[in-house]
């Protein structure tokens, strides 16, 4: 008897165990701090066809990345461009793995706070074969506070984006910088790229300039000739590796045609197509201008001389005297900068023990 009823009350005590667990989960994915989708919105990143964002600033025209083929390009004022594939890459992995962690408010009235109002925010559609999968607003980005190895390892999991999406007065909060892809200019989502090369592959580089200042760099028994002279071989090496992966996004949109190329570099390897640079001054309105073969959608034009100056160098720069005296000069420069600091510090140690 006393079993019986033993076992009974276990019964009981479990049913009873049992509805609270139920009653508690109802609860909990109704209401408090965890009653919000982990999962936004599903994005399969090999299925998506377009991505439309519309700029916060005002007066910016809408920007589409649009995927033809197997391959993307940008939209924007009736223009179209090949778009960057590496960061058409980080942007679908971004939006394939969003997860949010919390949520930062529950309604309009932080709206300003996180940065998602319809006039502070960039506005993103996701599409997956003309089927809108995502509609949401970027907003602020923050970042935890952490320091040392713990940051070091950890980086992108200390940095956090606010997001609301469509028909949802919350804020959410996920890891990363998903805030932070989509901006409001074109050129960050066009190919950047001017051109690549293995530097192994390469036999000749042509540099054809003004006036009698053109020469050529050829590689003859693996060892590389400035015209038919020994070249510097590590200067060679070191400029081959600075161009080598050439990418610049100063885009020179304004202008209808290219202007006359006084400068121009051709690129000649084994198995690869040759790469032509052209170059052009415009001194009235000191810009610098340069566009390639391997990238004939865009010209690339900047009043910043780097791209242009590291591209286009003179002959003086691979002639073996000329750059051994080059380096003599700097070195005897160096050791004057030294001892005049030497100096320096020896009368300010004087004058202080003076005093």
């Amino acid at each position: 008897m006393f079993n019986k009823i033993n076992n009974k009350t276990l019964i009981i005590i479990f049913a009873v165990l049992a509805l609270l667990v139920v009653v508690f989960l109802l609860y909990d994915s109704h209401h408090g701090e965890r009653s919000f989708k982990s999962n936004l919105f599903t994005v399969d990143s090999a299925k998506v066809t377009a991505i439309t964002i519309y700029p916060k600033s005002k007066g910016k025209k809408e920007i589409r990345l649009v995927k033809t083929g197997a391959n993307w390009e940008v939209k924007c004022d009736n223009k179209s461009y090949p778009a960057d594939t590496f960061s058409l890459k980080r942007i679908l992995q971004a939006l394939a793995h969003v997860k949010v962690e919390s949520v930062a408010c529950n309604d309009k009235s932080c709206w300003t706070e996180f940065d998602v109002t319809d006039t502070s925010s960039a506005h993103v559609v996701v599409e997956q074969d003309n089927q809108v999968t995502a509609d949401f607003r970027t907003g602020r980005i923050s970042v935890a506070q952490s320091s040392g190895m713990q940051y070091n390892r950890n980086r992108n999991g200390d940095v956090k984006s606010h997001i609301r999406v469509a028909d949802d007065e919350r804020v959410y909060v996920v890891a990363g910088f998903l805030s932070m892809m989509f901006g409001d200019q074109v050129s960050i989502y066009r190919n950047k790229t001017l051109f690549n090369f293995n530097e192994d592959l390469l036999t000749k580089l042509t540099f054809t300039y003004p006036g009698d200042s053109s020469f050529t760099l050829a590689k003859t028994m693996g060892k590389w000739m400035l015209n038919d002279q020994p070249a510097d071989s590590a200067e060679v090496a070191r400029f081959l590796n600075a161009i080598k992966n050439s990418q610049n996004s100063e885009f020179a949109d304004d202008i209808v045609r290219f202007p006359e190329a006084a400068y121009k570099l051709r690129i000649e390897g084994n198995n690869m197509p040759a790469i032509e640079v052209s170059g052009s001054i415009d001194n009235a309105a000191k810009k610098y201008y340069v566009k390639s073969s391997a990238n004939t959608s865009a010209i690339f034009g900047s009043t910043n001389s780097y791209l242009f100056n590291s591209l286009f160098k003179s002959m003086s720069n691979f002639d073996v005297e000329k750059v051994k005296a080059k380096k003599e000069k700097e070195e005897e420069e160096r050791k004057k900068r030294d001892e005049k600091r030497k100096q320096e510090q020896q009368k300010a140690s004087a004058n202080v023990k003076k005093k």
